[in-house]
């Protein structure tokens, strides 16, 4: 699993939903950019919607710095790229390496926690990466990439 940080709390993620870790980067703000998108990531020429990892869990708003990562994750049905902003992602652990306490999805947010974690030096919350957002959050965000992607095609230069 990837670990990773919000605040005081630790948690983690499946790798099998994670492409890759960038560092914090500038982000592009389009206007009427929903509240829970810090923004959208050029990633080799493919726009990556980025959301805010505290808003997304509920968390008080948090300051973003230069250790700050950027989940990227792997591309699934969506038409959207999505990453996930985190204060910073300190590694990759063996889900063998640790003891699981099974959580009952009624007493999780809606039920996207999985299990807690214990290693030798750290708690980590396990999310469930599928059941973060909702369907209706999915759709929204694919709408917004396609505007997004729309607005882009728009500078491309026409032939004459």
């Amino acid at each position: 699993m990837v670990v990773f940080h919000l605040g005081d709390q630790v948690f983690g993620i499946s790798a099998d939903h994670v492409a890759e870790v960038v560092p914090n980067a500038w982000l592009a703000r389009p206007p009427a950019l929903p509240a829970l998108v810090a923004g959208i990531l050029d990633l080799g020429g493919q726009p990556v919607v980025v959301l805010r990892g505290d808003r997304l869990l509920g968390f008080p708003d948090q300051t973003f710095g230069l250790d700050a990562s950027i989940m990227v994750m792997k591309a699934d049905a969506r038409p959207t790229r999505i990453g996930l902003m985190t204060g910073r992602v300190s590694g990759v652990r063996p889900l063998s390496a640790c003891r699981a306490l099974d959580v009952a999805p009624e007493t999780s947010f809606r039920g996207c926690l999985k299990a807690q974690l214990a290693f030798d030096d750290l708690a980590v919350s396990l999310l469930d990466w599928a059941l973060l957002l909702n369907a209706e959050e999915r759709d929204r965000l694919a709408e917004f990439g396609a505007r997004d992607h729309d607005r882009q095609d728009g500078w491309k230069v026409q032939p004459a």
